[in-house]
């Protein structure tokens, strides 16, 4: 039971984050009015919020773990760029709502695939380290493009660059049921291969000395990184620095527990560190209504900034 202290309490500091985003500002309102603003926008934001902060985090945490790099994440490997590219290319496209999601799986995956051989290329092997030098090259070619379409489309150029600014102000439930659909499904199997990471943790010559086919599960597990960083992406726009902050914070504090369990902590943690971040920017500041990717930018850069100076020579 002390072992899952932590998981307990952030998990009562979610359910807290959760209550006071529904419920800010809703006193002496009609109760008509509270019903129609609970059920019309403060329940589907809250939701949204939630679930894109479990998505960046788990994905950002599999990208470090993968790839044995506490700085991998969506955006350093290109894969944020490659899927703002895509939602944009729907938007220029006017294609229904239904595509948006597909444009932005689509451009996430070929952004990897792209990584991935540019990387293979440059080092005639596999070598981890070379995957975020080209994920920050392509991400760079896919932010120039995206500047292009924005110019040649200035009659669409505000909803493209909505998607810059990550933000959930326009929440609406069919968001939330698709998110959430990708979600569960890809926690699921990753919860499953659980077992086999651990293995992988362990070096490559000795998971593939269990007979572990270390490449094939790696290329799996960015290939659902990338999916749950695509579809929220989608919908919500780019929120950086979450899904590189809070693995690491995690993978430092909470270094005793199994791989499963710091799983649990950054579903929680990141969904918790969300909801703040948007209950701040969008629901206590209501006049201003900043996007929680500027909060979480405030605050997760002088918190890598630490991280970063105070990093002990071995991690665990």
């Amino acid at each position: 039971m002390m072992r899952n202290g932590a998981i307990y309490v952030w998990l009562g500091t979610l359910l807290c984050a959760v209550l006071v985003n529904l419920s800010w500002g809703m006193w002496g309102l009609t109760p008509a009015m509270q019903h129609a603003i609970f059920v019309e926008v403060r329940l589907p934001r809250v939701l949204e919020a939630l679930f894109a902060g479990i998505g960046l985090t788990v994905a950002g945490q599999m990208f470090q773990t993968i790839l044995n790099n506490p700085l991998a994440d969506s955006y350093t490997l290109g894969l944020a760029s490659g899927a703002t590219f895509g939602s944009g290319l729907a938007v220029v496209l006017g294609a229904g709502f239904i595509m948006l999601p597909l444009f932005s799986i689509l451009f996430s995956l070929i952004t990897l695939l792209l990584v991935i051989v540019i990387t293979t290329m440059m080092s005639k092997g596999y070598p981890m380290k070379s995957l975020i030098l080209s994920g920050i090259m392509i991400g760079a070619l896919f932010n120039a493009l995206l500047y292009m379409m924005i110019l040649f489309n200035q009659d669409k150029m505000n909803n493209i660059v909505n998607y810059m600014f990550g933000g959930f102000s326009a929440a609406e439930y069919r968001e939330v049921i698709y998110i959430a659909i990708i979600l569960i499904c890809c926690i699921v199997v990753l919860y499953s291969m659980m077992p086999k990471i651990k293995l992988l943790r362990l070096g490559d010559l000795h998971a593939q000395g269990l007979g572990l086919n270390a490449q094939q599960l790696t290329y799996g597990v960015l290939l659902l990184a990338s999916i749950m960083t695509a579809i929220i992406i989608a919908f919500v726009g780019i929120i950086g620095f979450i899904g590189m902050v809070i693995p690491q914070l995690i993978r430092r504090y909470y270094f005793k527990y199994t791989l499963s369990k710091q799983l649990t902590l950054n579903m929680l943690i990141g969904g918790t560190t969300m909801l703040i971040a948007d209950g701040v920017g969008g629901i206590i500041l209501q006049t201003y209504q900043i996007p929680a990717s500027i909060i979480i930018a405030i605050i997760g850069i002088p918190v890598l900034f630490y991280l970063m100076i105070t990093q002990p020579k071995t991690l665990n």
